[in-house]
Protein backbone atom coordinates (compact mmCIF):
# COMPACT_ATOMS: atom_id res chain seq x y z
CA UNK A 1 0.00 0.00 0.00
CA UNK A 2 1.15 3.34 -1.02
CA UNK A 3 -1.55 5.49 -0.35
CA UNK A 4 0.56 8.34 1.27
CA UNK A 5 3.56 7.87 -1.22
CA UNK A 6 0.72 8.42 -3.83
CA UNK A 7 -0.89 11.62 -3.13
CA UNK A 8 2.46 13.20 -2.01
CA UNK A 9 3.54 12.57 -5.78
CA UNK A 10 0.29 13.48 -7.14
CA UNK A 11 -0.15 16.40 -5.22
CA UNK A 12 3.55 17.56 -5.90
CA UNK A 13 3.27 17.12 -9.64
CA UNK A 14 0.07 19.60 -9.48
CA UNK A 15 1.89 22.06 -7.76
CA UNK A 16 5.34 22.06 -5.12
CA UNK A 17 3.11 23.83 -2.55
CA UNK A 18 0.21 21.34 -2.46
CA UNK A 19 2.65 18.84 -2.06
CA UNK A 20 4.35 20.44 0.89
CA UNK A 21 1.15 21.21 2.08
CA UNK A 22 0.40 17.73 2.11
CA UNK A 23 3.49 16.56 5.00
CA UNK A 24 2.69 19.01 6.66
CA UNK A 25 5.90 20.67 5.98
CA UNK A 26 5.45 24.30 7.29
CA UNK A 27 3.55 23.33 10.11
CA UNK A 28 6.04 21.44 12.23
CA UNK A 29 9.82 21.27 13.90
CA UNK A 30 12.38 19.72 11.13
CA UNK A 31 14.89 17.47 12.35
CA UNK A 32 17.67 17.04 10.50
CA UNK A 33 20.28 13.95 10.83
CA UNK A 34 22.86 15.39 13.95
CA UNK A 35 19.91 16.75 15.66
CA UNK A 36 18.01 13.36 17.66
CA UNK A 37 14.29 14.25 18.58
CA UNK A 38 14.35 11.75 21.89
CA UNK A 39 15.86 10.60 24.52
CA UNK A 40 15.56 7.00 23.71
CA UNK A 41 15.09 5.29 20.67
CA UNK A 42 12.55 2.93 20.06
CA UNK A 43 11.28 0.40 16.98
CA UNK A 44 7.55 -0.42 16.05
CA UNK A 45 7.22 -4.51 15.78
CA UNK A 46 7.35 -5.89 11.93
CA UNK A 47 9.10 -2.52 10.82
CA UNK A 48 12.57 -4.19 9.94
CA UNK A 49 13.31 -6.39 6.86
CA UNK A 50 17.20 -6.44 7.07
CA UNK A 51 19.55 -4.84 9.39
CA UNK A 52 23.41 -5.09 9.49
CA UNK A 53 26.80 -3.38 9.76
CA UNK A 54 26.31 -2.16 6.11
CA UNK A 55 22.37 -1.34 5.90
CA UNK A 56 19.25 -1.30 7.56
CA UNK A 57 16.19 -1.78 5.39
CA UNK A 58 12.63 -1.17 6.52
CA UNK A 59 9.10 -1.21 5.43
CA UNK A 60 6.69 2.36 4.48
CA UNK A 61 3.16 2.31 6.32
CA UNK A 62 -0.16 0.52 5.48
CA UNK A 63 1.02 -3.29 5.16
CA UNK A 64 -1.10 -4.18 8.13
CA UNK A 65 -4.35 -1.79 6.78
CA UNK A 66 -3.82 -3.23 3.10
CA UNK A 67 -6.80 -5.76 3.59
CA UNK A 68 -9.35 -2.98 3.38
CA UNK A 69 -8.60 -2.89 -0.39
CA UNK A 70 -9.73 -5.95 -0.12
CA UNK A 71 -12.60 -5.80 1.56
CA UNK A 72 -13.61 -2.36 -0.18
CA UNK A 73 -13.85 -3.89 -3.57
CA UNK A 74 -16.93 -6.05 -2.29
CA UNK A 75 -18.77 -2.76 -1.18
CA UNK A 76 -17.74 -0.26 -3.44
CA UNK A 77 -16.28 -1.61 -6.96
CA UNK A 78 -18.41 -4.66 -7.16
CA UNK A 79 -21.50 -2.90 -6.44
CA UNK A 80 -20.57 0.06 -8.69
CA UNK A 81 -20.00 -2.28 -11.64
CA UNK A 82 -23.09 -4.07 -11.60
CA UNK A 83 -25.15 -0.93 -11.62
CA UNK A 84 -22.82 -0.27 -14.75
CA UNK A 85 -23.50 -3.74 -16.60
CA UNK A 86 -27.07 -3.06 -16.15
CA UNK A 87 -26.83 0.04 -17.52
CA UNK A 88 -25.07 -1.73 -20.41
CA UNK A 89 -27.67 -4.53 -21.02
CA UNK A 90 -30.22 -2.16 -20.80
CA UNK A 91 -29.24 0.21 -23.44
CA UNK A 92 -25.90 -0.55 -25.20
CA UNK A 93 -25.91 -4.78 -25.72
CA UNK A 94 -29.84 -4.07 -27.52
CA UNK A 95 -28.36 -1.69 -30.15
CA UNK A 96 -25.13 -3.67 -30.97
CA UNK A 97 -26.64 -7.53 -30.77
CA UNK A 98 -30.53 -6.83 -30.65
CA UNK A 99 -30.81 -8.52 -27.24
CA UNK A 100 -31.56 -7.11 -24.02
CA UNK A 101 -29.71 -8.55 -20.92
CA UNK A 102 -31.28 -8.48 -17.16
CA UNK A 103 -28.46 -8.79 -15.35
CA UNK A 104 -27.04 -11.83 -16.48
CA UNK A 105 -30.27 -13.42 -19.00
CA UNK A 106 -30.05 -12.31 -22.19
CA UNK A 107 -33.58 -12.12 -23.80
CA UNK A 108 -34.81 -10.93 -27.62
CA UNK A 109 -37.58 -9.70 -25.65
CA UNK A 110 -37.74 -5.60 -25.47
CA UNK A 111 -38.72 -2.31 -26.86
CA UNK A 112 -38.13 1.55 -27.02
CA UNK A 113 -39.29 1.76 -23.17
CA UNK A 114 -36.60 -0.48 -22.19
CA UNK A 115 -34.01 1.66 -23.96
CA UNK A 116 -35.86 5.07 -22.62
CA UNK A 117 -35.57 3.38 -19.12
CA UNK A 118 -32.41 2.20 -19.88
CA UNK A 119 -30.78 5.41 -20.25
CA UNK A 120 -32.77 7.91 -18.37
CA UNK A 121 -32.09 5.61 -15.17
CA UNK A 122 -29.05 3.82 -15.59
CA UNK A 123 -27.32 6.12 -17.24
CA UNK A 124 -26.56 8.28 -14.45
CA UNK A 125 -26.53 5.23 -11.96
CA UNK A 126 -23.76 4.46 -14.50
CA UNK A 127 -21.89 7.64 -14.36
CA UNK A 128 -22.07 7.67 -10.44
CA UNK A 129 -20.86 4.07 -10.39
CA UNK A 130 -18.00 4.67 -12.65
CA UNK A 131 -17.02 7.84 -10.82
CA UNK A 132 -17.06 5.55 -7.53
CA UNK A 133 -14.38 3.69 -9.01
CA UNK A 134 -12.51 6.35 -9.99
CA UNK A 135 -12.41 7.70 -6.36
CA UNK A 136 -11.89 4.60 -4.68
CA UNK A 137 -8.94 3.95 -6.54
CA UNK A 138 -7.35 7.07 -7.99
CA UNK A 139 -8.43 9.58 -5.27
CA UNK A 140 -8.21 7.39 -2.18
CA UNK A 141 -5.09 5.45 -3.44
CA UNK A 142 -6.51 1.78 -3.35
CA UNK A 143 -4.54 1.50 -6.93
CA UNK A 144 -1.94 1.20 -4.90
CA UNK A 145 -3.04 -1.86 -3.74
CA UNK A 146 -2.76 -3.81 -6.37
CA UNK A 147 -0.84 -5.30 -9.90
CA UNK A 148 2.06 -3.14 -7.91
CA UNK A 149 4.97 -3.28 -5.43
CA UNK A 150 3.70 -5.23 -2.57
CA UNK A 151 5.53 -3.29 -0.72
CA UNK A 152 8.04 -0.81 -0.49
CA UNK A 153 11.65 -0.55 0.67
CA UNK A 154 13.67 1.73 2.17
CA UNK A 155 17.21 1.03 2.96
CA UNK A 156 19.68 3.08 4.81
CA UNK A 157 23.64 2.65 3.50
CA UNK A 158 25.78 3.28 6.05
CA UNK A 159 28.98 2.69 3.70
CA UNK A 160 27.62 5.04 1.14
CA UNK A 161 25.69 7.21 2.87
CA UNK A 162 22.85 6.57 1.01
CA UNK A 163 18.92 6.27 1.32
CA UNK A 164 17.72 3.81 -1.51
CA UNK A 165 13.82 3.64 -1.79
CA UNK A 166 12.14 1.40 -4.15
CA UNK A 167 8.32 2.61 -4.84
CA UNK A 168 6.00 2.58 -8.03
CA UNK A 169 6.81 5.09 -10.64
CA UNK A 170 2.88 6.81 -10.01
CA UNK A 171 4.29 7.13 -6.70
CA UNK A 172 7.41 8.46 -7.35
CA UNK A 173 9.50 6.11 -8.54
CA UNK A 174 12.60 4.36 -7.07
CA UNK A 175 15.25 6.64 -5.76
CA UNK A 176 18.40 7.18 -4.37
CA UNK A 177 19.04 10.37 -2.18
CA UNK A 178 21.65 11.30 -0.16
CA UNK A 179 21.21 10.71 4.13
CA UNK A 180 22.54 13.66 4.81
CA UNK A 181 19.90 16.37 3.66
CA UNK A 182 17.42 14.35 5.04
CA UNK A 183 15.09 16.06 7.40
CA UNK A 184 12.83 13.97 9.85
CA UNK A 185 9.33 15.19 9.99
CA UNK A 186 7.24 14.04 13.14
CA UNK A 187 3.84 14.92 12.36
CA UNK A 188 3.26 14.64 8.37
CA UNK A 189 -0.52 15.01 8.58
CA UNK A 190 -2.18 14.89 5.31
CA UNK A 191 -4.45 18.08 4.51
CA UNK A 192 -5.91 15.65 2.01
CA UNK A 193 -9.71 14.92 3.59
CA UNK A 194 -9.45 11.33 1.65
CA UNK A 195 -6.86 10.33 3.51
CA UNK A 196 -6.86 8.70 7.11
CA UNK A 197 -5.87 11.60 9.79
CA UNK A 198 -5.31 9.46 12.42
CA UNK A 199 -2.67 7.20 10.99
CA UNK A 200 0.27 8.74 12.34
CA UNK A 201 3.85 7.68 10.34
CA UNK A 202 7.38 8.68 10.22
CA UNK A 203 8.19 10.55 6.74
CA UNK A 204 11.78 12.04 6.11
CA UNK A 205 11.67 15.12 3.80
CA UNK A 206 14.85 15.57 1.29
CA UNK A 207 14.48 19.50 0.32
CA UNK A 208 15.20 20.72 -3.33
CA UNK A 209 18.56 21.07 -4.31
CA UNK A 210 18.09 24.90 -4.68
CA UNK A 211 15.42 26.76 -2.45
CA UNK A 212 14.58 29.16 -4.95
CA UNK A 213 14.22 26.54 -7.95
CA UNK A 214 10.81 26.82 -8.60
CA UNK A 215 10.40 23.20 -10.08
CA UNK A 216 11.92 22.20 -6.40
CA UNK A 217 14.09 19.79 -8.31
CA UNK A 218 15.06 17.32 -5.45
CA UNK A 219 12.29 17.43 -3.44
CA UNK A 220 11.44 14.44 -2.63
CA UNK A 221 9.93 12.55 0.87
CA UNK A 222 9.86 9.08 1.91
CA UNK A 223 7.52 7.66 4.58
CA UNK A 224 9.23 5.14 6.65
CA UNK A 225 7.99 2.30 8.82
CA UNK A 226 4.94 1.02 10.08
CA UNK A 227 1.86 2.91 11.65
CA UNK A 228 2.68 4.46 14.98
CA UNK A 229 0.54 6.29 17.65
CA UNK A 230 1.60 9.63 17.10
CA UNK A 231 5.00 12.02 17.17
CA UNK A 232 6.90 10.55 20.23
CA UNK A 233 6.64 7.19 18.40
CA UNK A 234 7.76 8.95 15.65
CA UNK A 235 11.12 10.96 17.75
CA UNK A 236 12.01 7.47 18.72
CA UNK A 237 11.96 5.75 15.81
CA UNK A 238 13.89 9.06 14.30
CA UNK A 239 16.32 8.60 16.57
CA UNK A 240 16.80 4.70 15.89
CA UNK A 241 17.44 5.41 12.40
CA UNK A 242 19.90 8.12 13.02
CA UNK A 243 21.90 6.07 15.90
CA UNK A 244 22.15 3.45 13.28
CA UNK A 245 23.46 5.71 10.39
CA UNK A 246 25.45 7.85 12.69
CA UNK A 247 27.12 5.09 15.07
CA UNK A 248 26.06 1.88 13.54
CA UNK A 249 25.44 -1.29 15.57
CA UNK A 250 26.97 -1.03 19.23
CA UNK A 251 26.14 -3.74 20.97
CA UNK A 252 25.40 -7.61 20.07
CA UNK A 253 21.75 -7.73 22.12
CA UNK A 254 19.97 -5.20 24.06
CA UNK A 255 20.25 -5.76 27.68
CA UNK A 256 17.70 -6.69 29.30
CA UNK A 257 18.20 -3.67 31.93
CA UNK A 258 18.79 -1.51 29.64
CA UNK A 259 16.99 2.62 30.77
CA UNK A 260 14.41 4.05 28.94
CA UNK A 261 17.29 6.65 27.42
CA UNK A 262 19.18 3.75 26.43
CA UNK A 263 20.43 4.94 22.54
CA UNK A 264 22.35 1.40 21.89
CA UNK A 265 21.01 -0.31 18.48
CA UNK A 266 21.50 -3.91 18.78
CA UNK A 267 23.61 -6.06 16.00
CA UNK A 268 20.92 -8.45 16.42
CA UNK A 269 18.24 -7.84 16.29
CA UNK A 270 15.18 -9.82 18.22
CA UNK A 271 12.39 -11.70 15.58
CA UNK A 272 9.47 -9.52 16.59
CA UNK A 273 11.15 -5.96 15.00
CA UNK A 274 11.60 -7.81 11.87
CA UNK A 275 9.40 -8.43 8.69
CA UNK A 276 9.62 -11.37 6.28
CA UNK A 277 10.96 -10.39 3.26
CA UNK A 278 9.08 -11.19 0.89
CA UNK A 279 5.31 -11.99 0.14
CA UNK A 280 4.18 -13.91 3.15
CA UNK A 281 1.62 -16.61 2.71
CA UNK A 282 -1.48 -16.56 4.72
CA UNK A 283 -0.26 -18.27 8.07
CA UNK A 284 2.93 -16.18 7.81
CA UNK A 285 0.86 -12.97 7.41
CA UNK A 286 -1.30 -13.62 10.44
CA UNK A 287 2.00 -14.59 12.82
CA UNK A 288 3.37 -11.12 11.90
CA UNK A 289 0.16 -8.90 11.50
CA UNK A 290 -2.29 -10.81 14.57
CA UNK A 291 -5.22 -9.67 12.17
CA UNK A 292 -8.90 -9.59 12.90
CA UNK A 293 -11.68 -12.16 11.26
CA UNK A 294 -11.16 -12.57 7.59
CA UNK A 295 -8.75 -10.04 7.32
CA UNK A 296 -6.17 -12.54 6.19
CA UNK A 297 -8.35 -13.19 3.32
CA UNK A 298 -9.22 -9.79 2.43
CA UNK A 299 -5.28 -9.00 2.48
CA UNK A 300 -4.70 -11.62 0.15
CA UNK A 301 -6.79 -10.73 -2.42
CA UNK A 302 -4.96 -7.79 -2.86
CA UNK A 303 -0.93 -9.18 -2.46
CA UNK A 304 -1.97 -12.13 -5.05
CA UNK A 305 -2.25 -9.65 -7.99
CA UNK A 306 1.59 -7.56 -6.77
CA UNK A 307 5.54 -8.47 -7.29
CA UNK A 308 8.48 -7.97 -5.01
CA UNK A 309 10.75 -4.96 -5.48
CA UNK A 310 14.21 -5.73 -5.92
CA UNK A 311 17.21 -3.56 -5.94
CA UNK A 312 19.13 -2.83 -9.40
CA UNK A 313 21.84 -4.07 -9.41
CA UNK A 314 23.96 -1.38 -10.38
CA UNK A 315 22.92 0.64 -7.23
CA UNK A 316 25.32 -1.63 -5.41
CA UNK A 317 23.38 -0.67 -2.34
CA UNK A 318 23.73 -3.92 -0.15
CA UNK A 319 27.79 -2.79 -0.15
CA UNK A 320 28.66 -6.47 -0.70
CA UNK A 321 26.45 -8.13 2.35
CA UNK A 322 23.98 -9.55 -0.11
CA UNK A 323 20.44 -9.05 -0.21
CA UNK A 324 18.06 -10.32 2.43
CA UNK A 325 16.20 -13.02 -0.16
CA UNK A 326 19.33 -14.69 -0.78
CA UNK A 327 21.26 -14.05 2.48
CA UNK A 328 19.01 -13.47 5.06
CA UNK A 329 21.03 -15.06 8.16
CA UNK A 330 24.22 -13.03 6.79
CA UNK A 331 22.21 -9.76 6.44
CA UNK A 332 20.01 -10.01 9.74
CA UNK A 333 16.88 -10.79 8.19
CA UNK A 334 15.88 -12.62 11.06
CA UNK A 335 12.08 -13.09 10.18
CA UNK A 336 13.12 -14.25 6.79
CA UNK A 337 15.62 -16.58 8.16
CA UNK A 338 12.87 -18.25 10.36
CA UNK A 339 10.71 -18.61 7.36
CA UNK A 340 13.69 -20.14 5.59
CA UNK A 341 14.69 -22.89 7.98
CA UNK A 342 10.83 -23.68 8.74
CA UNK A 343 10.93 -24.87 4.89
CA UNK A 344 13.95 -26.30 4.68
CA UNK A 345 15.73 -23.71 2.55
CA UNK A 346 18.87 -22.39 5.17
CA UNK A 347 22.25 -24.49 4.47
CA UNK A 348 23.47 -26.54 7.41
CA UNK A 349 25.78 -24.04 7.63
CA UNK A 350 23.88 -21.32 7.72
CA UNK A 351 21.91 -23.23 10.01
CA UNK A 352 24.47 -23.17 12.71
CA UNK A 353 25.07 -19.13 12.09
CA UNK A 354 21.48 -18.54 12.99
CA UNK A 355 21.17 -20.61 15.83
CA UNK A 356 24.29 -19.02 17.08
CA UNK A 357 22.22 -15.18 17.03
CA UNK A 358 19.05 -16.47 17.37
CA UNK A 359 18.40 -19.91 18.95
CA UNK A 360 19.08 -21.69 22.21
CA UNK A 361 21.83 -23.64 23.06
CA UNK A 362 20.38 -27.21 22.14
CA UNK A 363 18.99 -26.43 19.33
CA UNK A 364 22.46 -24.81 18.25
CA UNK A 365 24.19 -27.90 19.12
CA UNK A 366 21.99 -29.92 17.60
CA UNK A 367 22.25 -27.96 14.11
CA UNK A 368 26.51 -29.01 14.88
CA UNK A 369 25.81 -32.85 15.45
CA UNK A 370 23.90 -32.25 12.10
CA UNK A 371 26.75 -30.36 10.12
CA UNK A 372 29.63 -32.53 11.95
CA UNK A 373 27.62 -36.14 10.62
CA UNK A 374 26.91 -34.36 7.08
CA UNK A 375 30.73 -33.87 6.76
CA UNK A 376 31.67 -37.29 7.89
CA UNK A 377 29.48 -38.13 5.79
CA UNK A 378 30.89 -35.93 2.57
CA UNK A 379 34.63 -37.47 3.94
CA UNK A 380 33.50 -40.88 3.71
CA UNK A 381 32.69 -40.18 -0.25
CA UNK A 382 35.36 -38.36 -1.41
CA UNK A 383 37.43 -41.58 -0.43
Amino acid sequence: MFIREEGYARLKRSAVTKGRAHINLDGQKHWPTDRSGARGVSLPGGSIFAQNDAYLEMCNPGWDLQWRAGIGNLYVVLPALLIIWFWYGMTIHPLLFGQLIFFWHPTSEFDGGDLVFGWLLGFPLALGGAFLIYMWFYKMGMRTCFFTYARGRIRFNRHTRKVYVLRPAYCGGNVVLDWDRMVALFDPQSTDRWDKQSVAMLALYHPPFDPADPTAAGEDCLFVGPSISGPEDAAHLWEYIRQYMEIGPTVDHIPSDAPANYKGVARYLPPEYTTFCGKPDGPQYTLEQKPGFMETLFHMTSQVTCSWARFPSEWQSDSGMGEPEDRPVQTGAVMTAMVYRNKGKLSPEDDVEFLTRWGTEQALAEARGRVARLATERAGESV
